[in-house]
C-alpha cells in the first residue's frame, strides 16, 4: 500500500505542476524568440530528419522537407545549437536568441559512420549525440537494417560488437540474444524506452518485430535496472520505432531461396505529415511465409514452416508549443511449427512444434517542455498475447513398434493454451540546473500470465508478477562538457521479492582531447525469479515434453558490472577514423542454472531452475572503422571474454562443467558498404563464432564440437532509372556464401532439438524490389 501511496502523490504532483505552469507558459511566449534555419550536406542537397536541439535544454526539433526548422518559445539568452543526423558528423553552433525576434542559423553536414549524429537516450534517458554519451551505445540505424536485408529485429542485430543471436531450436527456431554471452534471459527488450515485451512473448519476440517498425535500435551493455527495473543485467535493446518525417509511401518484396525451399516477405510503409508539422501518421504493414527445410534428410525440419503478419501505426499531435501526444499501436500474428509430416495434423507427426502467436500492443505518451530547462512525461502501454501450442508428438510407449489407437488419443494431451496481458505506466521528469541536469521518475508494471501448455496439470501457470520502480539521476558536466558523471539509483519491489531492490549506477566520460574520449562506468542489475522466461519453454524430444521449473527455494539473481574503455572517433583530415578498446567485468551472484529433475512415466521430463554459488563473465572488445572516402565505410568489432560459474554445474549425472552454455569465448564481425554512386550500393559482411560447450540430452553428454564459423555475405542494391518517379530500387544478394553451418546436427524423432550451436541459417540467395512514391 505504500507504494501505491507514493505513487499517487508522483500524480498528484505532476498534475499540479502542469496546471501551475500553464498561464507562465501564455505569458512566457511573448518575451521569447524563435530559432529557424534549414539543414543541407556537403553538396548542398537538403537533409530531412535532422535532430536540432539547444544544448543543456529541453527544447529541440527535427527537419522537415526542404531541411528545413523551427524552434519556438525560446528564452532570451545565449545558447550552442546542435544539429545531427545518423551518417553526419555532428554540428555545434553558439548562438543569440533576442526577445519578439527569429534567429536564422543554417548548418551543412559532412559525411561520417553510419552511428555518427544519432540521438541516443537508452543509456541515459536523456538525449545524447551518440559521440558524446557518457554511457557507451551501439547503434543500428535504418540504413544499416536495410543494407542487410534484415527482415525482423532478430537478424538486424548481427553485426554489433558483443552482440550475438542464435537460433535455440531445430524443432520451433526460437532465437535469442546475447550481450557479452549472457543468456537472453539477461538482456531486457524495450520498445521506445519502456518494457512493454512480456515474458511470454519475450520467447519468440525477436522474429516477431518486423523491420518496417523499426526505426533504429540501441544496445546497452551491463547492468541497467537503475533505470529499467529487473532483467536488465547483461543489458537493454531499445527498439525506437520509425515515425512520421515527410510525406510518401514504400512498398518492398524481398524473397530467398534456401536450397529450394523459399521464404517471401511483402512490405508496406507510409508517412503523412500536416503542412504545419503539428500532426503526422506513420502506418506499416507485413507479411511473410517461410517453408520447412531439413538439412540432413532425416524427415526432419532444421527450419520450421512460419506465416507471420504485421500491422501498425504511430500517430503524433503537437496541441501546444513544445507540447506530444504519441499515440501507437500494433497487431501481430505468428503461426509456426516444426517437426515432420507437415500434411498431417499436429497429433499425428512424430515430432511437432507447433505455435500460433497473436500480439496485440500499443502505447500512449504525452510530453511537454516548460520553459527551457523542464520537461516531463507520462506513459501507459500494454501488450497482449495469445497463444495456442502443441509439443509432442506420437510416442510408442509398450515399444511394439506400433502405434495403438490409445497411444494416438494420449497424443491429443500435447495440445496447450497461454495468454498474458502485461500493462506498464509511469512518468519521468527532467530538469536542467546549470551544469547538471536531474531525471526522475517512476513505473507500474504488471503482467497476467496463464500457461496450460504442458500435458499434466500439476505443471500449468496461473500468476500475476507485478513490480513498482522509482528512480532518481544526476547528469553533472565539468570543464566545459568535457567531464561527464552520472550518478543514479533505483528502487524496484517486485511481487516475488519480499524486499525492495536497490540498483546504483555511476557512469563517467572524459575528453582527454577532441575525438579521444575515456568513459568508465560501475552498474547493477537483478532479476526476479519469474516462472516463464526463454530457458523454460517446452521442447519435444522423442514425442514427450520438456518442461523446465522454479525451485521453491529459487532467489533473485543480482549483478554488479564493471567497465572502461577510451575511444578515438574524429577525422584525421578528411578520412573519418575510429578505434576503441572496453574491458569488462560482471560478477552475478546466485546465478540461475537449470538441471534434469526428474523423467516421469506419462511422457514428462522436467528439469528444475535452481541458484548456483554465482558467476563471473569478463574480457574485453575491440570497436574499428575508417571511412577513407565518402563512398567507403569499414567497420570491425572483435570480443573476447570467459564466463564461468563459480563452481562445477552438475548437467547430466556425472556430466559436470563450469562454462556457461551455448556461447563462444570469441566473436566479431566485419561489414563494409561501398557507394560508387548514387544508384549503387555494394554491401558485404563477414561474421566469426568460435568454439562454445553444448548439452546433448539425446546422448547425457557435454559436448565441445571442434567447429568454428565464417559466415560471409555480399548484396547489391541498383535504383533504376526507369522508376526515378517512383523510387524503383532492385536488391539481389547471398548470405553465409560458404554455407557454415553446424555439422553434427541430431537426427530423427530422438534428436534433441535444443543441441543447436553456431549460424542461424545455412546459405541463402536472394532478391528484393521497392518502390517509393
Amino acid at each position: 500500500m505504500k507504494y501505491l501511496n507514493t505513487l499517487l502523490i508522483i500524480i498528484v504532483l505532476l498534475t499540479g505542476t502542469i496546471f501551475s505552469t500553464e498561464k507562465s507558459d501564455k505569458k512566457s511566449v511573448i518575451a521569447n524568440g524563435t530559432i529557424e534555419g534549414r539543414v543541407i550536406d556537403s553538396n548542398g542537397e537538403s537533409l530531412i530528419g535532422v535532430n536540432v536541439f539547444l544544448q543543456n535544454t529541453t527544447l529541440g526539433t527535427a527537419t522537415i522537407e526542404n531541411g528545413e526548422f523551427e524552434i519556438k518559445n525560446v528564452a532570451v539568452g545565449q545558447y550552442r545549437i546542435i544539429a545531427s543526423i545518423v551518417g553526419f558528423e555532428s554540428v555545434i553552433k553558439t548562438i543569440e536568441v533576442t526577445a519578439n525576434k527569429t534567429t536564422k542559423v543554417d548548418f551543412q553536414l559532412r559525411a561520417a559512420f553510419y552511428e555518427t549524429g544519432t540521438v541516443v537516450i537508452t543509456g541515459t534517458a536523456t538525449q545524447y549525440l551518440y559521440e558524446e554519451s557518457p554511457v557507451k551505445t551501439e547503434v543500428i540505424p535504418r540504413k544499416l537494417i536495410e543494407q542487410t536485408k534484415s527482415s525482423n529485429l532478430a537478424e538486424a542485430l548481427g553485426l554489433q560488437t558483443g552482440v550475438r543471436v542464435e537460433n535455440n531450436c531445430q524443432n520451433c527456431n526460437f532465437t535469442q540474444v546475447r550481450i557479452l554471452g549472457f543468456d537472453g534471459k539477461y538482456s531486457q527488450v524495450l520498445i521506445d524506452g519502456d518494457p512493454v515485451v512480456s515474458s511470454l512473448a519475450g520467447v519468440y519476440a525477436l522474429e516477431q518485430f518486423p523491420q518496417e517498425m523499426i526505426g533504429q535500435l540501441e544496445v546497452v551493455k551491463g547492468g541497467g535496472s537503475a533505470l529499467y527495473g529487473g532483467g536488465a543485467i547483461a543489458g537493454t535493446i531499445n527498439i525506437i520505432s520509425q515515425k512520421p518525417q515527410i510525406n510518401r509511401t514504400k512498398v518492398n518484396y524481398q524473397g530467398q531461396s534456401l536450397e529450394g525451399n523459399f521464404e517471401n516477405k511483402l512490405g508496406v510503409m507510409s508517412e503523412l505529415v500536416s503542412n504545419n508539422g503539428k500532426t503526422g501518421a506513420f502506418v506499416y504493414g507485413s507479411a511473410r511465409n517461410r517453408s520447412a527445410y531439413d538439412r540432413n534428410g532425416d524427415g526432419f525440419s532444421e527450419i520450421g514452416v512460419l506465416t507471420d503478419e504485421t500491422v501498425g501505426f504511430n500517430l503524433f499531435f503537437k496541441p501546444g508549443v513544445n507540447q506530444q501526444l504519441n499515440i501507437n499501436a500494433h497487431r501481430i500474428h505468428e503461426d509456426r511449427r516444426g517437426g515432420n509430416d507437415f500434411d498431417l495434423p499436429q497429433h499425428e507427426a512424430d515430432i511437432a512444434e507447433w505455435l500460433d502467436h497473436l500480439r496485440w500492443g500499443g502505447k500512449i505518451k504525452w510530453e511537454h517542455s516548460l520553459e527551457n530547462t523542464f520537461d516531463y512525461s507520462m506513459f501507459y502501454s500494454f501488450s497482449k498475447v495469445d497463444r495456442e501450442s502443441y509439443y509432442g508428438g506420437l510416442v510408442d510407449d509398450d515399444g511394439d513398434g506400433n502405434i495403438s489407437e490409445t497411444e494416438r488419443l494420449a497424443a491429443l494431451d500435447f495440445y496447450g493454451l497461454a495468454e498474458s496481458f502485461t500493462q506498464s505506466f509511469g512518468g519521468r521528469t527532467n530538469l536542467v540546473l546549470g551544469n547538471q541536469k536531474l531525471t526522475a521518475g517512476f513505473e507500474y508494471y504488471a503482467d497476467d500470465l496463464t500457461d496450460n501448455s504442458v500435458k499434466d496439470a500439476r505443471y500449468h501457470i496461473d500468476e500475476t508478477n507485478t513490480n513498482f520502480g522509482a528512480y532518481i539521476q544526476d547528469d553533472i558536466s565539468f570543464m566545459n562538457n568535457r567531464l561527464n558523471i552520472i550518478l543514479g539509483a533505483r528502487l524496484d519491489k517486485h511481487s516475488k521479492l519480499s524486499d525492495p531492490v536497490i540498483s546504483p549506477r555511476l557512469n563517467m566520460k572524459y575528453e582527454i582531447t577532441e575525438g579521444l574520449d575515456l568513459r568508465a562506468s560501475f552498474t547493477t542489475g537483478f532479476k526476479a525469479p519469474q516462472t516463464f522466461d526463454e530457458d523454460l519453454h517446452i521442447e519435444a524430444l522423442g514425442g514427450d515434453q520438456r518442461v523446465v521449473r522454479n525451485n521453491s527455494d529459487l532467489k533473485e539473481e543480482s549483478s554488479k558490472s564493471i567497465s572502461g574503455g577510451i575511444e578515438f572517433q574524429n577525422f584525421i583530415g578528411d578520412v573519418a577514423v575510429l578505434f576503441g578498446v572496453t574491458g569488462f567485468y560482471t560478477d552475478l551472484d546466485d546465478a540461475f542454472t537449470t538441471q534434469p529433475l526428474t523423467e516421469t512415466a506419462d511422457g514428462l521430463s522436467i528439469w528444475e531452475r535452481v541458484n548456483t554459488d554465482g558467476a563471473e563473465v569478463k574480457g574485453f572488445e575491440i570497436d574499428m572503422g575508417i571511412k577513407p572516402v565518402q563512398e567507403v565505410e569499414i567497420r570491425a568489432g572483435f570480443t573476447y571474454k570467459s564466463s564461468k560459474f563459480d563452481s562445477q554445474q552438475e548437467i547430466f549425472d556425472g556430466q559436470l562443467t563450469d562454462k556457461f552454455l551455448r556461447t563462444p569465448d570469441e566473436y566479431g564481425f566485419l561489414r563494409i558498404s561501398y557507394d560508387p554512386n548514387e544508384r549503387v550500393n555494394l554491401f558485404s559482411s563477414m561474421r566469426y563464432t568460435g568454439k562454445m560447450v553444448v548439452p546433448n540430452e539425446a546422448i547425457e553428454q557435454i559436448l565441445e564440437p571442434d567447429e568454428t564459423f565464417l559466415e560471409f555475405d555480399f548484396g547489391l542494391s541498383y535504383k533504376l532509372p526507369a522508376f526515378d518517379y517512383f523510387g524503383g530500387k532492385i536488391t539481389l544478394g547471398i548470405k553465409n556464401l560458404f554455407d557454415s553451418y553446424q555439422e553434427d546436427l541430431g537426427m530423427g524423432a530422438d534428436r534433441d532439438p535444443a543441441y543447436v550451436y553456431g549460424p542461424q541459417l545455412p546459405r541463402r540467395i536472394y532478391f528484393g524490389f521497392e518502390t517509393e512514391f
